[in-house]
């Protein structure tokens, strides 16, 4: 079966480029690196020398948790032991808890991974031709720095959660180190208490990576499918999901795997159990990487990863921005710029048209802000007319009050925004995990003042408005709590 072809078929039917998810089994292949549990069996061996299984029978085979007790043994060890005097010298201020010597130990360890071409022949060919791949970016549970030498100066780093959901991404060019780096031990997600936090934030982080999920293939280096990491995210990530945007995964997830010995390579689409709920991923199974990443490389476009997230990054600071020294300047191509003021040249689509809706770059908090307001604060028309560009920024947008008093016909609308208008129904707002809750939120909260009443979170009523019964909903009163939460707006618009 020849899979480059097969894989270049298939990416086709997207029209962006693939993203990574990486895990431990990639290192593995390159570095010759342990996985979790073979880091954690390396280091106990300075506490209590073949004493593994004590910590993992203890601690009920969760491996977060062996970690976590073997962390506070290595601590006392760490603080004492002159092997580790250098350690104390170089990072004994940034020790700041039990957890931290362990994690310091392991970055050191990690940190000196590099590959080392020449060592074999096969993940040479992989490499080289893993550095021509054209994706958007990178996501990775592993704490190595592989990635980063590979792919040396073409992706912006993000490392941990926090960085990731407080940093204004560009989903483009950039790789998320997801459970930290070894370039700074105290990000590393290591034990129980690390874990515990990892999982207080993952529904927000689910909901950072959901456009990801959602506009591109993302292609899984070095995980099972059974990987509890990547059955939490993606539990996170589809539990957020209605059915008809779940079914727009499928196709989405690609799994490489290394066939078994005797095994043709095979390239098949098959169901994966998440939550109960079951979507069709593709899985390729082959000794021959090199293969895929051929196939990676085909996809065409002008910019690199890198040019393009500069471009969007620096739109982004220009469209949020209220100093008027940021200058943005529409033109057709015969224009004529002399303006040394302009930072950006902007020549999109057909410039008649351009010239008749005109150009406002409007932020979509603003637009939800609007709706909510009495009192309207932008031409409807022109904001009609530009509907299919708001809604690839944000697609639940609500368009029915612009479109109802902006004096655009039905009929005039672009074709994008008629397909989504034809697709929103009351279902839309409701994931399949929450359509299970109907029966219980009505019989039990039956109204807003219900939810108010029986949930203390305020995006938990939110999220449960859709359940209610519509002749039970008052409007007045759901208008009144809208805009008494609208800072739940500054979140969504990050």
């Amino acid at each position: 079966m020849d899979i480059q072809l097969k894989l270049e078929e298939h990416l086709k039917k997207f029209h962006a480029a693939p993203f990574l998810f990486v895990g431990s089994g990639f290192s593995r292949r390159y570095l010759n690196s342990e996985d979790w549990e073979g880091l954690l069996r390396r280091f106990v061996e300075y506490i209590r020398p073949g004493g593994f299984a004590y910590y993992k029978s203890t601690a009920e085979g969760r491996l977060e948790r062996a970690a976590g007790l073997m962390a506070k043994e290595f601590h006392q060890k760490w603080w004492d032991d002159e092997q580790f005097t250098d350690s104390r010298e170089e990072f004994g201020e940034r020790a700041t808890d039990t957890s931290s010597p362990l994690k310091i130990e392991i970055s050191k360890y990690l940190k000196e991974k590099k590959y080392e071409y020449g060592e074999s022949t096969q993940n040479d060919i992989e490499i080289e031709a893993l550095k021509k791949v054209v994706i958007d970016g990178i996501i990775t549970t592993n704490w190595d720095t592989l990635l980063e030498q590979i792919f040396p100066d073409e992706f912006h780093k993000y490392v941990g959660q926090k960085e990731l959901l407080f940093s204004a991404t560009q989903e483009v060019g950039e790789i998320y180190k997801i459970h930290g780096c070894s370039m700074d031990p105290d990000s590393i997600v290591l034990t129980d208490n690390d874990y515990g936090d990892f999982q207080k934030n993952n529904p927000y982080l689910a909901a950072k990576l959901l456009t990801i999920f959602i506009e591109h293939p993302v292609l899984f280096i070095g995980y099972s499918m059974s990987d509890e990491n990547i059955q939490n995210i993606l539990t996170s990530i589809t539990s957020c999901l209605s059915k008809e945007h779940l079914d727009k995964l499928q196709d989405r997830l690609i799994f490489l795997q290394r066939k078994d010995k005797g095994e043709e390579d095979t390239f098949f689409a098959g169901p994966l159990t998440i939550n109960g709920n079951s979507i069709i991923v593709t899985t390729i199974k082959t000794n021959d990487f090199s293969l895929v990443y051929k196939a990676l490389s085909k996809y065409k476009r002008k910019f690199s990863a890198k040019q393009l997230r500069q471009i969007k990054s620096q739109l982004y600071e220009i469209v949020k921005t209220s100093d008027p020294q940021n200058q943005i300047y529409v033109t057709d191509v015969e224009g004529n710029i002399n303006s040394p003021e302009v930072q950006f040249v902007i020549g999109v689509g057909v410039a008649s048209k351009l010239g008749e809706i005109g150009y406002e770059p409007i932020p979509i908090k603003q637009l939800y802000e609007d709706i909510v307001n009495d009192s309207p604060s932008y031409d409807y028309e022109k904001v009609t007319l530009n509907l299919s560009t708001f809604l690839r920024i944000d697609r639940y947008l609500p368009m029915f009050k612009f479109i109802l008093f902006s004096g655009v016909a039905v009929e005039e609308l672009d074709e994008r925004v008629k397909k989504r208008l034809s697709e929103i129904t009351g279902d839309s707002f409701i994931t399949l995990t929450n359509r299970k809750k109907i029966g219980h939120i009505q019989t039990n909260c039956k109204t807003i003042e219900g939810l108010i009443e029986q949930y203390d979170e305020v995006g938990k009523v939110i999220e449960y408005i859709p359940l209610l019964d519509k002749e039970s909903i008052d409007q007045a009163l759901l208008s009144e709590f809208i805009q008494e939460n609208m800072e739940i707006l500054e979140y969504k618009s990050g």
